[in-house]
């Protein structure tokens, strides 16, 4: 009888396991940490907003930067999306649409440890690329 058929879980149906809010903000605390480093960030303010995971942090004293997992969105095509974004004045604007056009079919869209360290390397080529040669030479970055 289907009636008493074994459920199955979301899971298995998407054939990868659920990330969860830890997995997320500890994903993106190692992530920031091992790019930029204790001298260009403020370790980051964790927040979940409608099942997305949020870090906040400042990168080079300057920029306000937000960095999103969706762990449990609404849609569920949004299942570990990820989403950097840079404030540019008054809003949040995302890395992909601040990018070079040569540089953006590098970014990542879905969560992944590698995929994550990749979007943040685009960040912090970007964020360089926005500094003043003096702020280059104090936190020791190169132009490339």
């Amino acid at each position: 009888m289907a009636f008493f058929s074994k459920k199955e879980s979301d899971d298995t149906k998407q054939g990868a396991p659920r990330l969860t809010i830890d997995q997320a903000q500890t994903g993106i605390l190692d992530a920031v940490t091992s790019q930029f480093g204790d001298s260009q960030t403020a370790l980051p303010d964790f927040s979940v907003v409608a099942g997305w995971a949020s870090a906040d942090f400042i990168a080079f004293r300057s920029f306000d930067i937000q960095i999103k997992v969706g762990v449990t969105p609404e849609n569920p095509r949004d299942q570990k999306r990820l989403k950097c974004l840079v404030a540019v004045g008054p809003r949040f604007v995302s890395l992909y649409d601040l990018l070079e056009t040569d540089l953006r079919s590098q970014y990542k869209r879905q969560y992944t440890p590698e995929n994550l360290r990749a979007d943040l390397k685009l960040l912090q080529h970007y964020l360089a690329w926005r500094l003043t040669p003096e702020q280059r030479a104090k936190f020791g970055l190169t132009q490339d």
